[in-house]
């Protein structure tokens, strides 16, 4: 059960962090003036370092429904984050249970702490100064290059609407390239490189990159053109987790993935569950609402999710 916990307040995160990403919208070669349009919307869009949103991240499947919903605010290179992660379970006897963890994520060019309950609602902090790092470059307004960058990680862009007031695009993702540019990312931290990777990390590794390369991930990108400001952003990543499951259960050389309930988990991932999220843009006014309380600004330092005491340690 600790294990599922400490993964579930993980998992929080890494959606957190999966969705601020596409709200930074990436795209690669479609065609010359879908591209041409792409560019020209992500150049007016970046040009804004003030932003406020909601977003609504769902996972569904047989017997569990995940939701992961924040308000967060960003205004140059700092982030404020406010959100809850809901999860419903029902076992094969009609018994049901409900986990509620709120958490907080504050951002800064130095540090990026996130705040999260442990299993006694307790209030811990972790700081990761490389994820502040790379959050400050997702965030700032990016040059000529980064621009250029941003251009590889699209196969194809379709473009829905376009007139005068507004425009609505739908962004193919190329998760090859996704997941190579991550892979490169985290080569870069010192803890990861260091770190001694047993079997079965290398086997999960493995399917989560098998799952990026196989995917079909798409973004609907809706712009004001008025004012160059996004107004809603949804994303389709259901094709991930499916495949990433699938390459687990075709593994046939790692036993723990056929032992139950591990298989029967896999394969309703596998064949029928959903990844799906929503974001809506506010109106800056909304940021007042992201006040941190001080009782958890006053949370104990730990070094991860699992609670490990920083002040222990030392």
């Amino acid at each position: 059960m600790n294990r599922i916990f400490n993964a579930v307040k993980i998992f929080t995160v890494a959606l957190f962090l999966f969705g601020v990403t596409f709200t930074s919208a990436k795209v690669s070669a479609a065609d010359f003036e879908s591209m041409q349009i792409f560019r020209e919307t992500l150049e007016q869009t970046s040009k804004y370092d003030d932003r406020v949103y909601h977003q609504d991240i769902l996972f569904l499947m047989p017997q569990l429904t995940g939701e992961l919903e924040f308000f967060g605010a960003t205004k140059k290179e700092e982030l404020t984050v406010r959100g809850f992660f809901f999860l419903w379970s029902v076992d094969e006897n009609g018994n049901s249970e409900k986990v509620e963890k709120p958490f907080y994520i504050t951002q800064d060019n130095q540090n990026m702490v996130v705040y999260f309950t442990d299993e006694k609602n307790k209030w811990n902090k972790m700081t990761s100064p490389i994820s502040a790092a790379n959050m400050v470059d997702m965030m700032s307004t990016p040059n000529a290059a980064q621009l250029e960058k941003m251009t590889e990680f699209v196969k194809d862009v379709n473009i829905l609407r376009d007139n005068d007031k507004s425009r609505t695009l739908l962004i193919k993702l190329d998760g090859a390239k996704i997941i190579e540019d991550i892979k490169a990312e985290m080569e870069k931290d010192p803890k990861v490189r260091e770190q001694n990777i047993d079997e079965t990390v290398n086997a999960v590794t493995g399917y989560i990159e098998t799952g990026f390369k196989n995917a079909d991930m798409w973004i609907m990108w809706t712009v004001d053109k008025t004012t160059w400001q996004t107004t809603t952003m949804s994303f389709n990543i259901s094709s991930l987790l499916q495949n990433i499951a699938t390459a687990a259960l075709n593994d046939t050389t790692n036993n723990f993935v056929n032992v139950n309930p591990i298989r029967e988990l896999l394969e309703s991932i596998a064949y029928y569950s959903e990844l799906k999220g929503y974001t809506t843009f506010l109106n800056p006014a909304a940021q007042d609402k992201l006040e941190i309380p001080k009782k958890v600004l006053k949370a104990k330092e730990v070094e991860s999710f699992t609670g490990d005491d920083k002040s222990k340690k030392k």
